[in-house]
């Protein structure tokens, strides 16, 4: 599969199945993560694996999105932010950046293994540093939660039903990309 067709093929799925995911699996992703680009090559992530129900569970008290209650593993991706503020200074951002990097490379190695993912970013951070422990030295970024699926399934959230068969529609590129300036929209060439 090209690349542009392999990406345009990812999906965030959002309902999974009660499966464990092996443990290779969860190492490819790692790995895959490992490799972002970082600015400096401060490489300034943690990842965090959680799949542990009883804590997991416990990720989401406020939002109830059942993405995360029913996932069978969850990456907690964590920033050290004094890693890229010792080259970068101490009002830099760049870790963001770096662990949102980090974070696609996530989602498309999952793809690639045939599982599902689903990027969160609404949870409630003080219930996970509280739950897990985690110092005030990182920030919390994301969560990725992961899994086996069915591309039929469904979760309802709201009285809206999403499913993980669902194409999301893009804005056209005459949107969103521009040539020299903001007034003269990208043209295919």
């Amino acid at each position: 599969m090209d690349i542009l067709e392999f990406i345009k093929s990812r999906r965030s799925i959002r309902k999974f199945l009660n499966k464990p995911i092996e443990k290779d699996h969860i190492t490819k992703i790692l790995e895959a993560a490992r490799w972002a680009p970082s600015a400096g090559n401060c490489q300034p992530w943690q990842f965090l694996v959680v799949t542990n129900k009883k804590k997991t569970n416990k990720f989401d008290p406020f939002f109830h999105q059942p993405w995360v209650l029913n996932a069978p593993a969850v990456i907690v991706v964590l920033a050290a932010p004094d890693d890229t503020r010792k080259r970068y200074g101490h009002d830099s951002t760049y870790f963001v950046q770096d662990c949102a990097a980090a974070t696609q490379n996530i989602l498309l190695m999952a793809h690639g293994l045939g599982l599902g993912a689903v990027w969160v970013g609404a949870f409630s951070k003080e219930a996970v540093r509280d739950l897990l422990d985690i110092p005030s030295k990182y920030e919390i970024c994301n969560l990725v939660c992961l899994g086996h699926y069915k591309a039929d399934d469904e979760v309802i959230l709201d009285g809206e039903r999403i499913s993980n068969k669902d194409k999301r529609g893009r804005k056209s590129l005459g949107k969103i990309a521009f040539e020299e300036s903001l007034e003269n929209p990208w043209t295919a060439g």
